[in-house]
């Protein structure tokens, strides 16, 4: 079993409950362990929205979508990164 995964993806969101408070563009989740980051580029946010907490980050797939807890999340300029939580 490899000892890294990495997932890439075109378009992806970050959630407060059902409200979408940004969307990305470009994202890569990396798998090291028990540890996930997501880095993406940012289209949009709200920076009230992005402050707040419980947060998701969404990836749509052909028939649904993956979901994962935000544990942290960092928004500079066009660049977000965030620790992820579990997938649920």
């Amino acid at each position: 079993m490899p000892s890294s995964v990495t997932m890439t993806g075109l378009t992806g969101a970050c959630r407060w409950g059902y409200r979408t408070v940004a969307e990305l563009r470009d994202w890569t989740l990396e798998h090291h362990g028990a540890a996930t980051i997501l880095t993406a580029t940012v289209v949009t946010h709200d920076a009230f929205g992005v402050s707040q907490r419980p947060l998701t980050f969404t990836a749509p797939y052909d028939g649904g979508a993956w979901t994962w807890t935000v544990d942290t999340l960092q928004i500079e300029g066009a660049l977000c990164s965030a620790t992820l939580g579990p997938r649920r």
